[in-house]
C-alpha cells in the first residue's frame, strides 16, 4: 500500500504568504508515458517511468527514472517487468510497485500521458531544447524520413520530441540511455514552460492546454498547476539533477530479457527520498547510470 501523504503537507498557510499549491514537506509526481496511440486511450504498457521528487525547499528537483524492463514484485500479480504493472493492474498497481520498489515513498499524484498527448505538449510547447548525449539517426518506417539527432544542444519539435525519447537501439546503452533522453525532455520542457512566465496570459494558456494533455491522479487542479509557475521559472537547468534506479546488469527471467535491480543501492535511494537527504545520496553514489 502507498503510504499517506505526511499531515504537515496539509496545514493552513500563514496570513498573507502565498500558499504553494504543493502544500508542504516534499512532494513525489509520477510520470508515465505509455504506448497507446489514440489521443484518448490512456492504456498499455508504460514506455516512460519516472519519478518527480521536489523537495521540501523547492529549490532543487530530482528525476528519477525506473528502466521500463527492470523486474520486480507487483502488487497481486506475483512478479514481472515493471512496465507491465500498468498493463495488468492500472493506475494504481503501477503507483504501488514503484512507492514498493523504493521503500514505501509516498506517492502524491500520478500524471500519464501518451504517444498523442506527448506530441501535442510539444507542439503547444513550439518546442523544446535538450542536451543531447549521443548522435543517432533514425529513419521513421511510416514516412521514410530521415531524423537526425546530433550531439549537444538540439531543439525538438513536432513528432521529433516523441522519436527522441523513444530511440534507444542506436544509443550505447540502449534503454538505459533512453531514460536519460527522457529526463532531458522534462528538463527541457520545464525551461520552455518557465521561460513562458514572463507572459502571464500566455502561460496560462499553455499550462491549461498541457493539462488537457495528460491525466491527473491525485488533487492537482489545472489552477494549480499554473499557481506553480513561480517555481518552475526559479529553476535553473542545474537545479534538476537526473537518476536512475540503479541495476546491478541484465539477465532472463520467464523467458524475457530483463534489468535486475541493485537491491542495495535502490534500498539506500528510497531512503533519502523518505528522509530528504538526496543530496547525500548523490554526493556518495554520484548520478552515473551505467551497472
Amino acid at each position: 500500500m502507498t503510504p499517506a501523504p505526511v499531515e504537515s503537507r496539509t496545514a493552513a498557510p500563514e496570513p498573507d504568504v502565498p500558499q504553494d499549491p504543493l502544500g508542504e514537506g516534499a512532494v513525489n509526481i509520477l510520470l508515465l508515458g505509455t504506448d497507446a496511440r489514440g489521443a484518448e486511450d490512456m492504456t498499455g504498457n508504460a514506455d516512460t517511468i519516472l519519478l518527480v521528487h521536489v523537495p521540501a525547499d523547492r529549490e532543487s528537483v530530482y528525476l528519477v527514472s525506473v528502466t521500463r524492463d527492470m523486474w520486480v514484485p507487483i502488487p497481486g500479480l506475483g512478479e514481472g517487468k515493471i512496465n507491465s504493472a500498468f498493463s495488468r493492474g492500472g493506475t494504481e498497481t503501477m503507483r504501488d510497485a514503484v512507492s514498493d520498489l523504493l521503500g514505501g515513498v509516498g506517492i502524491d499524484y500520478v500524471i500519464q500521458s501518451n504517444f498523442a498527448g506527448f506530441i501535442a505538449l510539444t507542439r503547444a510547447m513550439g518546442g523544446f531544447e535538450v542536451d543531447n548525449q549521443h548522435h543517432s539517426t533514425v529513419t521513421v518506417i511510416s514516412t521514410g524520413r530521415v531524423v537526425d539527432f546530433p550531439q549537444g544542444r538540439i531543439t525538438l519539435e513536432n513528432t521529433d520530441g516523441l522519436i527522441y525519447v523513444r530511440e534507444r537501439m542506436r544509443l550505447p546503452l540502449g534503454d538505459l540511455d533512453r531514460t536519460e533522453r527522457q529526463r532531458a525532455a522534462l528538463v527541457g520542457m520545464m525551461e520552455k514552460v518557465g521561460r513562458a512566465k514572463e507572459d502571464p496570459l500566455a502561460f496560462a494558456e499553455l499550462v491549461a492546454m498541457l493539462y488537457r494533455n495528460v491525466k491527473v491522479t491525485g488533487d492537482l487542479s489545472v489552477e494549480d498547476a499554473i499557481a506553480l509557475g513561480p517555481l518552475v521559472a526559479n529553476l535553473e537547468r542545474e537545479d534538476v539533477v537526473g537518476l536512475m534506479v540503479p541495476i546491478t546488469g541484465f539477465g532472463t527471467r520467464a523467458g524475457q530479457s530483463v534489468n535486475l535491480v541493485d537491491e542495495a543501492q535502490t534500498a539506500a535511494l528510497g531512503r533519502a527520498l523518505v528522509s530528504g537527504e538526496m543530496d547525500a545520496y548523490v554526493e556518495e553514489f554520484g548520478t552515473d547510470y551505467a551497472p
